[in-house]
């Protein structure tokens, strides 16, 4: 009898504990409900956003859902250095973002707090940014390499806005050493993204790999800086304009197929659309900078034509890059490729131009 009754009271104390579980299992998943409906979906079309350093395109994805994604008009495709920002009086912040590659790095109000490593697997992940805070913040959102963003959620009963964009505006246009094309992360440490860090500027990546005055590449997509100015300049009504062309007209003009003389004309031509569309707009255009292929003397014929083109047209300084690339640095700023700069050199190289831009613009 006493073993009956002491197992009775085992059997008890299991469904008790049995039940206990599932109270507190009943009582999470309500929690977690909850939370749920108590956040609130900021959708990547909403006109709380502001997309900035450049274009953005709106997509439809595979799953019917709305996306942002950093665009080039002047190579219909998708480009680096885009940022995003928000303004939100929420206690919390999560950022839906789709696995694009590369990395997402994510500021509050200046400061980095996010940095998160993306699969390229098309999955949606949400990633948090903050939690238990008061008062208004700034979020801004930028990416190693292609820009999407794919939504926010905040707390239910929060604001938010669009924030005042009171930056100049710069854009960077030329070949490969303007995309920043040498360093892994070319969203956040091209030579075009650090000039805007340095200036306090919204700068403006709009380098094309291969390209030239009058140069595209492939030729069929007409992306040559004649051919895409209006899109890729002109329309962002930029406050100063920085061109680094020439090397990829190095070669034509060897083998006869362009001179000196019909390159100079070109390059005019270019400086002379952006100053008759937008004559307060200053433009900068850079000379060829050395390689270990190319000296500044041996350099010196094509840098005069860039030279002898911005003398032509109002508003146009020229910036003389000789002696910056030399022997005693290549080792330094050079990529593995001897062609283009590294991160050490995107860096060093817009602490260049941002000084000459710079003393200029405060004359």
């Amino acid at each position: 009898m006493t073993a009956f009754i002491k197992n009775q009271w085992q059997a008890n104390g299991y469904l008790i504990l049995i039940a206990a579980l599932f109270l507190l299992l009943m009582a999470g998943c309500q929690q977690k409900a909850a939370q749920t409906a108590e956040k609130r979906f900021i959708a990547p079309t909403a006109p709380e956003w502001l997309y900035t350093n450049g274009q953005w395109k709106e997509v439809t994805k595979a799953d019917s859902d709305k996306a942002m994604q950093g665009w080039l008009d002047g190579k219909n495709g998708r480009h680096y250095g885009r940022r995003a920002r928000i303004e939100t009086d929420s206690s919390f912040a999560t950022l839906k973002q789709r696995g694009i590659g590369g990395t997402v790095f994510i500021f509050v109000d200046g400061k980095q707090v996010v940095e998160q490593k993306l699969k390229a697997d098309g999955k949606y992940l949400d990633i948090p940014i903050y939690k238990h805070k008061k008062g208004w913040h700034q979020i801004e959102i930028g990416f190693s390499n292609i820009s999407e963003i794919n939504g926010l959620y905040i707390s239910e009963g929060a604001k938010a806005k669009k924030p005042k964009e009171k930056r100049k505006r710069l854009v960077v246009i030329g070949h490969s050493h303007a995309d920043g094309t040498g360093t892994p992360n070319m969203g956040m440490e091209a030579m075009a993204t650090v000039i805007g860090d340095i200036m306090g500027v919204e700068s403006i990546n709009q380098g094309i790999g291969r390209t030239d005055i009058d140069i595209s590449s492939p030729p069929s997509d007409k992306n040559s800086a004649l051919g895409r100015v209006k899109p890729d300049v002109i329309d962002l009504k930029p406050d100063y304009v920085l061109a680094i062309y020439g090397f990829n007209s190095i070669s034509p003009i060897n083998r006869g197929e362009m001179t000196h003389g019909q390159y100079q004309e070109k390059y005019a031509e270019f400086i002379k659309t952006i100053h008759d569309a937008l004559p307060d707009t200053k433009v900068f255009a850079s000379s060829i900078m050395a390689t270990p292929s190319y000296s500044d003397e041996e350099l010196k014929p094509y840098n005069e034509d860039i030279k002898m083109a911005c003398s032509k047209v109002p508003n146009c300084m020229y910036i003389d890059m000789a002696g910056k690339l030399n022997e005693g640095n290549f080792d330094k700023y050079m990529a593995p490729d001897r062609l283009h700069p590294s991160t050490e050199g995107q860096r060093y190289l817009a602490e260049v131009y941002a000084k000459a831009m710079k003393s200029a613009i405060d004359k």
